[in-house]
């Protein structure tokens, strides 16, 4: 079988899960690292706040292996010819998916786009200001390079095969998918 494999990461409220949602509609098989790590967390911590989230995958990293959550997602899918992986967050999982074959899509759009699409959504504590977000979003994004077990969203943009920029309206983006990923 010649799978067919992509990665999907990027910066918080950029688009991920409605990429994702576009790509299953075209035949590939789902699985989210994030659910993993909070179902994950609500087993051992009785909670799924952001704080919890990042110890409990951090933690399992460090101790399983910097991939784990993208190889655990590979061992699931792995009757699928086609699918995409959501929740990547660290160098290690970027390593993972490339050693597989696989092809990391990372999206992104402005900081002010995102941050009007986080607090309409209201699911999050880190939208309840424009300074509160940025300032989560730059522990996100700089990390160590030489740590692969936890989230470092800038080092897997450095790592990604393509960037998608969403920017506009949903066509405008599902077109720019269609051009790289279809």
């Amino acid at each position: 079988m010649n799978r067919v494999i992509i990665g999907l990461a990027g910066t918080f409220a950029s688009g991920k899960d409605t990429l994702a949602e576009w790509i299953e509609q075209h035949g590939f098989y789902h699985v989210s690292t994030s659910d993993m790590v909070r179902e994950g967390c609500q087993e051992n911590y009785g909670s799924t706040d952001r704080r919890h989230l990042y110890v409990y995958a951090n933690e399992t990293r460090a101790k399983d292996g910097a991939g784990i959550f993208v190889k655990r997602a590979l061992e699931q899918s792995s009757a699928k010819e086609k699918v995409v992986i959501t929740g990547i967050r660290s160098i290690g999982e970027v390593e993972e998916l490339h050693a597989e074959g696989g092809r990391l899509i990372f999206v992104d759009a402005p900081i002010g786009l995102r941050y009007e699409r986080a607090f309409s959504r209201a699911r999050d504590e880190e939208v309840e200001s424009f300074e509160k977000f940025k300032a989560s979003e730059e522990k996100e994004l700089h990390r160590p390079i030489h740590n692969k077990t936890e989230q470092n969203i800038g080092a897997i943009k450095d790592l990604a095969d393509t960037i998608l920029i969403n920017d506009s309206d949903l066509d405008s983006f599902f077109a720019n998918a269609t051009e790289v990923l279809l």
